[in-house]
């Protein structure tokens, strides 16, 4: 099975504020691993009934389930913007070898 790079980056604040008194953040890359996409299986195409399965896909990935929970987005294969992810949910533990998470197009 081939792996890809995988990069996961969150919205960190600066520790300056705008007019409004509002933080302002930027984006920083927090980990760096490796990933793929997963394919569904058919018993969960055939168990969803709202359609997931069309706007979602899975990663397979080694990533830290605690760095997965501060993305904004992730991004497989170093391909830009148009391979990000926003993650929806993880499966598996940081006991587990793999997480799998299921993510949507990012700005989608």
């Amino acid at each position: 099975m081939r792996f890809y790079p995988l990069k996961i980056f969150a919205e960190v604040a600066t520790g300056e504020r705008d007019e409004l008194g509002n933080d302002i953040t930027e984006l920083k890359l927090i980990s760096e691993c490796t990933g793929r996409l997963s394919t569904w299986t058919a018993e969960e195409i055939a168990l969803d009934t709202r359609n997931v399965t069309k706007t979602s896909r899975k990663i397979i990935t080694e990533a830290k389930k605690s760095d997965v929970r501060k993305a904004n987005y992730i991004t497989l294969n170093d391909t830009g913007k148009e391979n990000s992810y926003k993650v929806g949910d993880i499966k598996g533990t940081d006991d587990d070898r793999w997480r799998i998470l299921v993510v949507t197009i990012y700005g989608e």
